[in-house]
């Protein structure tokens, strides 16, 4: 097992999978998941206590109008603080997405 940077413990987990939701602790090493279950013998430098909480995959959003949005503020903070890890960008027929803007963007993505 490498080092335990994250713990977090106690947490209904859904793992994405449609199994059913279960207690467990998620441990986290430089930002990737290291083990999940009960890891009650583990420490780590930060403990997180979930109980309460639901801990889960993030979600996709299928269907945004995120494009500026996304070169303007790379941070993606509102969809962060609603669990949304994946915008998919260019519905509707259009997109701005790989575009490097030198000034405003043209009509219509405006």
């Amino acid at each position: 097992m490498h080092t335990i940077d994250t713990l977090i413990r106690n947490a209904t987990l859904i793992d994405g999978t449609g199994a059913a939701p279960f207690r467990g602790d998620v441990a986290l090493h430089e930002g990737r998941i290291q083990a999940i279950g009960d890891l009650s013998g583990r420490q780590a430098r930060v403990e997180i206590d979930a109980e309460g909480k639901v801990l889960s995959p993030g979600f996709i959003d299928v269907h945004t109008h995120d494009d500026l949005a996304l070169l303007n503020s790379p941070a993606m903070l509102p969809k962060i603080c609603q669990g949304v890890t994946t915008v998919i960008v260019g519905n509707c027929g259009i997109s701005a997405a790989g575009v490097r803007l030198r000034g405003e963007p043209p009509d219509p993505m405006n």
